[in-house]
């Protein structure tokens, strides 16, 4: 509801990084381009989108000058000045350039790129050569006479839970979380200061608390997001459709996610890094739960089957609903070497008879809800229960259980060591 060690797992690890992030780009990704004519200071896209420019584009010697910060700010980049030197600075994804106002030279990640024109200011904006751009973008820039294509090159291209293509043309600068454990995500890999807006109830880390709230999970405000103006939303499976076809109805691009396992989790972490651009990151994160994860599941597999504890979860008690299979809660149970109860219970979420608990005899018993220990050792036929005579009975904080982010792992932690104690097994 709210979810190796040594150098083969590094190997592996770096295959499945280099065909999620770089077969895109191998197999050739499709263009992009702004469309400029000298004289006029609006310019569009190949999606019909119209930005504006402080100056005209223009052509001196044949060469074809533009504004740099406008174009470049609106392809999701940012420029830099530095009056006392007349330089600027810029970055474009990883892309890094530096140029000096006036001079015929500039450099692209280091490189140095000949300029036929120096850039020059006009009305205090720099105005340069657009093959300068294209070079920062990765780009070509095809000119003829007053006409000129600026091309550049897709960062993202994939498909989303809902299997809808998602194209991004740049990293996004402002981002909407619509769900906790994206907000969650999106922290973790250092993204968080691009986010924009947040659901209701993304209360984690703390810095999501001071981020605009746009409603809730299944009740956004469109009005809300629309005025943050996103470059990309993410939202969690169950947002209503009506509310995913609004955003697209208003240009605004979504991606939706629907992990199931834990495995889904590392997954989506990953794939959220590629569409901000924190690759990295995003694999620092993963690399850091797998082997928390691989730590458990070692010390779980010396533990005989005979041996492992039985255990009851508890998401609610009117009526008592438990977790039934396909759920995080029940995959936390096996890989930290619990068994569950309700395992073969119906449904996801199953309602759980006292008649069933008792009968199933639980080694521990845990609360995901604010819960009182003595209320469940004072249930009416509760005292005979194996947790019960032995104070087995633990209320924990549900969104290291339910959230499928970052923090799944310590729910796993958290199962084993009160199943097992920290060094047991």
């Amino acid at each position: 509801m709210r979810r190796n060690r040594n150098l083969v797992s590094l190997v592996v690890a770096f295959i499945f990084v280099f065909t999620l992030f770089l077969y895109p780009f191998a197999a050739g990704a499709s263009s992009y381009a702004y469309n400029f004519s000298a004289g006029s200071r609006t310019f569009t896209d190949t999606l019909g989108k119209s930005y504006s420019m402080p100056n005209a584009p223009v052509v001196k010697n044949g060469v074809f000058f533009v504004s740099l910060r406008a174009v470049v700010e609106s392809a999701g980049g940012s420029v830099l000045y530095i009056p006392k030197t007349r330089a600027v600075k810029l970055s474009y994804g990883k892309n890094k350039g530096y140029l000096l106002i006036g001079k015929k030279y500039a450099t692209v990640n280091g490189k140095l790129f000949p300029m036929k024109q120096c850039s020059f200011l006009e009305k205090n904006h720099t105005m340069i050569d657009v093959r300068y751009i294209a070079a920062l973008f990765a780009g070509s820039a095809n000119i003829t006479g007053e006409q000129c294509s600026l091309t550049f090159y897709k960062i993202f291209i994939g498909k989303d839970a809902l299997k809808n293509e998602v194209v991004l043309y740049s990293e996004p600068k402002r981002i909407v979380s619509l769900a906790p454990n994206l907000t969650e995500i999106l922290f973790a890999i250092g993204a968080g200061s691009r986010v924009v807006g947040v659901s209701n109830y993304s209360d984690y880390p703390e810095a999501a608390l001071e981020k605009p709230k746009v409603g809730g999970f299944f009740n956004p405000s469109i009005e809300k997001i629309f005025a943050l103006n996103p470059d990309l939303v993410l939202v969690a499976r169950g947002t209503p459709f009506s509310v995913i076809n609004k955003l697209k109805s208003l240009h605004i691009q979504v991606f939706t996610s629907d992990p199931h396992t834990i495995k889904d989790i590392y997954n989506l972490i990953l794939t959220v890094g590629k569409l901000t651009g924190n690759v990295k990151e995003s694999l620092q994160v993963v690399q850091k739960m797998r082997s928390v994860e691989s730590s458990i599941v070692a010390k779980v597999s010396k533990i005989p089957l005979s041996k492992r504890k039985k255990v009851y979860v508890e998401i609610w008690n009117s009526p008592k609903m438990s977790v039934g299979k396909g759920t995080f809660i029940d995959a936390l149970i096996k890989e930290a070497g619990g068994i569950n109860i309700a395992e073969n219970a119906k449904g996801s979420w199953p309602i759980m008879s006292d008649e069933a608990i008792i009968k199933a005899n639980p080694d521990v018993i845990v609360i995901l809800y604010k819960g009182s220990v003595d209320a469940i050792k004072n249930r009416p036929g509760w005292s005979n229960i194996t947790a019960v005579k032995n104070n087995a009975i633990y209320v924990l904080n549900p969104d290291i259980f339910e959230r499928p982010g970052p923090r799944i792992v310590q729910g796993l932690e958290k199962l084993y060591e009160i199943m097992y104690g920290k060094n047991g097994g």
